[in-house]
């Protein structure tokens, strides 16, 4: 019989050789089916790639219309510092040339006003001593004069500097 001269060596080579055959009978089907598999992630790909590539084309010009208008308030931006510069330069020329006039009258007015009061502190002193004649009289009138014409002048300084403060 058949059977009857066979080692166990050879059951176990035909038990090998049919699990082989199985199982690429069963990696066969798996490829086959992966093969579908792959088919369908293809088309599924390549469907949204046609769907993305519209998107993104539009979110590109949505983009680019934005940087523009960006652009745009730049030199919207630009436009009004250097108006907001001008207008602050055009404002500094005009209270320099409202103020040069006003410190010029301070001036006069402190020195006219310094004026009368040597003048009239010369008065009082000559109307005390008399009239400058010469002589120790006439060196007190000096003296007093001096005086005022120095106090006067102190104060001139000073109302001359605070009109410059002010402005």
């Amino acid at each position: 019989m058949l059977f009857s001269h066979m080692h166990w060596s050879d059951v176990l080579k035909a038990a090998l050789s049919l699990f082989l055959i199985l199982t690429g009978f069963g990696l066969a089907y798996l490829f086959l089916r992966m093969a579908g598999v792959f088919t369908r992630l293809g088309s599924s790909v390549t469907r949204v790639t046609d769907e993305i590539v519209p998107i993104l084309t539009r979110a590109q010009t949505t983009m680019d219309g934005v940087n523009r208008e960006i652009d745009r308030v730049d030199e919207i931006m630009v436009t009004a510092v250097n108006g907001a510069k001008g207008a602050e330069r055009a404002l500094q020329t005009v209270s320099s040339a409202a103020t040069a006039p006003v410190r010029i009258l301070s001036g006069v007015a402190a020195g006219v006003k310094e004026g009368f009061a040597t003048f009239v502190a010369r008065r009082s002193a000559e109307a005390k001593n008399g009239p400058a004649s010469g002589g120790s009289g006439s060196d007190e009138a000096k003296k007093a004069a001096n005086e005022a014409a120095a106090t006067t002048t102190e104060s001139a300084t000073q109302s001359s500097a605070s009109t410059e403060t002010a402005s």
